[in-house]
């Protein structure tokens, strides 16, 4: 039986899985095409429901089947990407241009009771503008920088982590100021205005 045969006999119409089933249950079935559709309309001897449990059944077992080959996907998937970790090596990255981390991390360190002491916003920008004459409105004061990783192959990324760069102030000659100006990057260092590199 065509699937439009049994469309204009029942006034049903089947998905093609749900077909599939109706044709299984007509070939077992003792009679004929209009005998058939009469029975499923009926759901003579629940024939009707039988076949919509199969395919249920079935719907049922190929979601499950799906369900598991997207999670074996996933293992692999993240199994590659830990293998193209390993491969490519990332280590840690810090551009030689800009001050090294170990430096603000020295001058940093005397803050807690030693003589050096975390700037207000305020501070910064007072002496910021005092220094290089920046125009006050058009500076950002940044607490902290984007931290880095490079492959065995030169690539660069971002690891989502931040690195702390909180102005700190110890002497006119010893201090630090993360800053950008309009687009333009800088980092003040013990006096010195210095391009910063991202």
């Amino acid at each position: 039986m065509m699937i439009e045969e049994f469309e204009e006999r029942t006034g049903f119409y089947p998905t093609q899985v749900q077909y599939e089933a109706i044709e299984r249950a007509y070939m077992d079935f003792d009679g004929d095409k209009d005998a058939f559709c009469k029975a499923y309309k009926k759901n003579a001897d629940g024939i009707a429901e039988r076949i919509q449990r199969e395919v249920n059944m079935a719907t049922f077992k190929a979601q499950n089947a799906q369900a598991a080959e997207i999670t074996r996907r996933d293992i692999e998937i993240e199994r590659l990407k830990k293998e193209l970790e390993r491969e490519q090596e990332w280590k840690p990255y810090e551009d030689t241009h800009n001050i090294a981390q170990a430096d603000y991390a020295e001058l940093a360190e005397s803050v807690p009771g030693g003589a050096a002491r975390y700037m207000t916003d305020a501070e910064a920008l007072d002496w910021v503008c005092s220094e290089f004459g920046f125009d006050r409105s058009k500076i950002t004061i940044l607490h902290e920088i984007d931290e880095y990783e490079v492959n065995r192959h030169h690539q660069l990324r971002r690891t989502g982590k931040k690195i702390d760069r909180r102005p700190v102030y110890c002497a006119t000659d010893y201090h630090y100021i993360r800053f950008n100006v309009g687009r333009n990057w800088w980092e003040c260092w013990n006096g010195q205005l210095r391009p910063f590199y991202d």
